[in-house]
């Protein structure tokens, strides 16, 4: 079996106020293999974003990782520099948020802000990066690249700016993207096309997805492994056949239920 390409062992996430500790994250251990898309799931407050954040190093103020480590190709993301958690994000990991409106910035282009992730992590020079940004735009599916990279994101529609966040996040090549409930805020129609789109992108550029979800049905469609998330801790994994077609925990089978 090949090495995992993220892994985590024993992770422990808190908030901390004066009165009270609050454990959000409980011991928590999986993997992500290569080439693969893996699914954490599980219904509000599970703890889904939060692993996706502290992977990243990301947790807002009053969060504390407790315990625990995080490697990425054998790396401990949780005790390299912070000049080193940088070059890490956007060009190593990526992450796809759940409303690219709020994701991208207002005041800047397309174009402008997917440039950006090729100037700091890669070599290319201006002519080159504007190719790039165009050839990314196309990648994803958009039409008309180069209009595509002028305008703003409160021009484009949800399903194009989920689509420009996508270019965004594969621009530096990264060798896994966190997407946290991509699709959410689209109609069934796009959230399908989207889904392919992820699918297609992992083959062709060699990457694994951790995909961060409350949707059985675009697990079974997607996730080659599944997590299973209830109240902070990881109530069971596997292979998603197995996990969905024949479930242990009492929650999975609530989840599958509800899909039903």
């Amino acid at each position: 079996m090949s090495k995992p390409l993220l892994e985590l062992k024993n992770v422990t996430v808190v908030v901390e106020s004066i009165a009270d500790k609050k454990t959000l994250l409980d011991d928590i251990s999986f993997q992500v293999p290569p080439l693969s898309i893996t699914a954490l799931v599980g219904g509000s407050g599970s703890g889904k974003t939060t692993t996706g954040l502290s992977i990243l190093r990301l947790l807002p103020p009053g969060l504390k990782l407790q315990n625990g480590e995080i490697f990425l190709n054998g790396e401990d993301l949780l005790k390299v520099s912070s000049e080193r958690i940088r070059q890490i994000r956007g060009a190593v990991i990526s992450m796809v948020f759940q409303e690219p409106l709020i994701a991208f910035n207002p005041v800047f282009s397309i174009g402008y802000q997917i440039e950006e992730v090729l100037q700091v992590h890669t070599s290319l020079n201006q002519l080159q990066r504007q190719k790039q940004v165009l050839e990314l735009l196309e990648m994803v599916g958009l039409p008309d690249p180069k209009q595509t990279a002028m305008t703003y994101p409160h021009q484009l529609s949800g399903g194009m700016r989920q689509r420009a966040m996508l270019a965004q996040a594969i621009a530096a090549k990264p060798k896994l993207i966190i997407a946290d409930e991509p699709t959410s805020n689209l109609d069934v129609t796009l959230q399908a096309n989207i889904i392919e789109l992820f699918k297609k992108l992992k083959d062709e550029l060699k990457l694994s997805i951790l995909l961060i979800t409350h949707d059985l049905g675009m697990v079974k469609h997607m996730a080659d492994r599944v997590v299973v998330m209830n109240q902070g801790c990881i109530v069971e994994q596997g292979i998603t056949e197995e996990v969905l077609g024949n479930p242990v925990h009492e929650y999975t089978r609530e989840l599958m239920e509800a899909l039903l």
